[in-house]
Formats: structure tokens, C-alpha cells, sequence
């Protein structure tokens, strides 16, 4: 039996976003932008804005020909994802396509001066980056899940959706014991 062959990081975040795209071609426009109590006022399509943003950044500031400075929150905002799930959806595919571009090898410098400290600037990769852009997108996916199971169960969501995959191995690890 041969081995699996190896999953890349651009093939891991496509999967996650594979999530985003389900739910994305089924809301409706009305409860995707309606704020929710259980989400302390915040809506589907803030959460979906907030992924969908971290991915383009990355996107967009790691073209460079020099050492890359990546500042999640200096993210260009586009505000039409949080009220229209198909501008939202557009937008997810086209970071599927571009996914690929990115060099997991590349040395970047993660700046979180943010944080309250002038020029914090943390060594990193762009493949480090998109690692947390991947876990970061299954931990708005999970209050996403929520907010679906509660406005609209007849959505019937993937098992693993946003569940951790470490989390997934243990499940299946202590349902094989």
C-alpha cells in the first residue's frame, strides 16, 4: 500500500475554505448580515469579512521582493463581504486560486506593533502565516457554527466544521479505544 502522498499548507487552508464556500452558496443575504445576541451583536458576515481579510492580506503583502512585513491589522477592509454572501463567496475563490502563489519557504516579519510596543516585529515564513490564517479561520468557523445551528438548523453542516484537526484525531482516536 503506498503512502498518502503529502498535503500541502495552500491544499489545508483550501479545505477550511472549502467550509466557508458551503455555508456561503446556501444563507440567505438577511441572516447572514442580521446581528446575533448569541454572537454578542456581531453577524455571520462579520466573522466571514473578518477570515476572508486575513487570507488577502497575507495575500497581498507577502509579494515582495524583499523580506515581507506582515501587519494583519493594517488589512485593506472590504465591508460588502459582511452583507452579501455571494461577493463573499466570489471573494473566497479567488484566494483558492491564488493560494498556490504563495512560497511557504519564504522568511517574513511578522509586525505586531499593534500590540502597544513601536516596531514589534516578529521573525516568521509565509507558511507559518498561513498556518495561522488556517487555524484562524476554524476558530471563527466554530462561532459560525453556532450562530448557523441556531438561525437556521435545516443547514446540516460537515462534522468536521470548524472542529480542530487535532481535535478530529483524538475523537476518532478514542472511538477506536
Amino acid at each position: 500500500m503506498d503512502p498518502k502522498p503529502p498535503i500541502s499548507l495552500p491544499q489545508i487552508a483550501g479545505s477550511a475554505l472549502n467550509d466557508l464556500r458551503y455555508y456561503l452558496s446556501v444563507i440567505d443575504p438577511v441572516t447572514y448580515q442580521a446581528p446575533l445576541e448569541i454572537l454578542s451583536g456581531s453577524t455571520i458576515g462579520q466573522h466571514t469579512r473578518h477570515i476572508i481579510e486575513f487570507y488577502n492580506c497575507l495575500l497581498e503583502q507577502s509579494i515582495n521582493d524583499g523580506m515581507p512585513e506582515i501587519n494583519y491589522a493594517k488589512r485593506r477592509r472590504d465591508f460588502l463581504i459582511e452583507s452579501a454572501p455571494d461577493h463573499a463567496l466570489q471573494n473566497v475563490n479567488q484566494i483558492c486560486e491564488r493560494l498556490s502563489e504563495l512560497d511557504a519557504e519564504k522568511k517574513c516579519l511578522l509586525d505586531c506593533t499593534e500590540h502597544g510596543q513601536e516596531n514589534l516585529l516578529v521573525p516568521s515564513t509565509i507558511g507559518r502565516e498561513l498556518i495561522y490564517n488556517i487555524e484562524h479561520t476554524i476558530h471563527h468557523l466554530a462561532i459560525v457554527k453556532i450562530a448557523l445551528k441556531a438561525t437556521t438548523p435545516s443547514i446540516v453542516l460537515p462534522e468536521h466544521f470548524g472542529v480542530a484537526p487535532s481535535t478530529i484525531r483524538h475523537r476518532q482516536e478514542s472511538c477506536a479505544q
